[in-house]
């Protein structure tokens, strides 16, 4: 059985400028709109549209992979 973990949110406030100006994972500028989702969603690390909607259909992809316990 392979347990599941959540990564821990991020407890220190966070502003707009606090957030990095590029997309941690393809380097991409980061919109105002971009930045501005990732600090209400409190989601970690940062990443553009592009790089995001990549991410979502994986997360979903490995959980189907998982073994119903």
């Amino acid at each position: 059985m392979r347990a599941r973990v959540k990564p821990v949110p991020d407890l220190e406030e966070r502003s707009i400028e606090s957030l990095p100006a590029r997309c941690e994972n393809c380097g991409a500028t980061l919109t105002e709109a971009e930045k501005s989702l990732a600090l209400e969603s409190g989601a970690s690390p940062v990443l553009c549209s592009v790089c995001a909607s990549e991410e979502a259909p994986a997360v979903e992809a490995s959980e189907e992979l998982e073994p119903e316990v």
